[in-house]
């Protein structure tokens, strides 16, 4: 996995719109799943900014379909999801998955 992690918010919520769809994805389409799952109505240009950065962060990569561009995950959702879980887990529960266990009962 891409030893850059620390997506910000906004880049997880477009990056989740990109897993959620399961197949390679135009930046139309992730605006309408980012507008319908999350509610944010961003701008074109905002969404390109974020999928740049994703690009640059080694979490996508990009081509082009004539005149549509294409965004294709390099990371897996599932290795995303653990390398973020235990760093959470590291931080707040000093490793202890029992201990977040407890806190979630």
């Amino acid at each position: 996995m891409t030893d850059n992690v620390n997506l910000t918010e906004c880049e997880q919520i477009v990056m989740k719109a990109v897993w959620d769809s399961r197949k390679d994805v135009s930046l139309v389409e992730i605006m309408a799943i980012v507008h319908e799952k999350y509610g944010r109505e961003w701008k074109r240009q905002t969404v390109s900014t974020f999928l740049l950065h994703l690009i640059q962060k080694n979490y996508l990569s990009s081509y082009r379909v004539g005149r549509v561009f294409y965004y294709h995950e390099l990371v897996p959702m599932e290795d995303y999801k653990r390398v973020v879980t235990r760093e959470f887990v590291d931080f707040w529960y000093d490793g202890s998955i029992e201990d977040l266990a407890a806190a979630v009962q």
